[in-house]
């Protein structure tokens, strides 16, 4: 069987990676960070219990009104 490489842990590579899962396709995937999620990465503050966004705020922009 054949495996498909997914450069990225991102949103986009994360759910590539999945839905391929689902599909009895396999993958790896690569990324040079130790985590998951890309800049959308949080993680929980060890002693506040507070989760945090690691690489700050993200807005996602879109032209649809709704």
């Amino acid at each position: 069987m054949n495996k498909v490489a997914i450069v990225g842990a991102g949103i986009s590579g994360a759910v590539i990676a999945r839905l391929l899962a689902e599909e009895g396709i396999e993958s790896v995937v690569f990324d040079k960070r130790s985590h998951i999620a890309g800049n959308c990465h949080s993680e929980r503050d060890p002693q506040t219990n507070v989760m945090l966004h690691v690489y700050g705020p993200h807005i996602f922009h879109t032209d649809d009104k709704e």
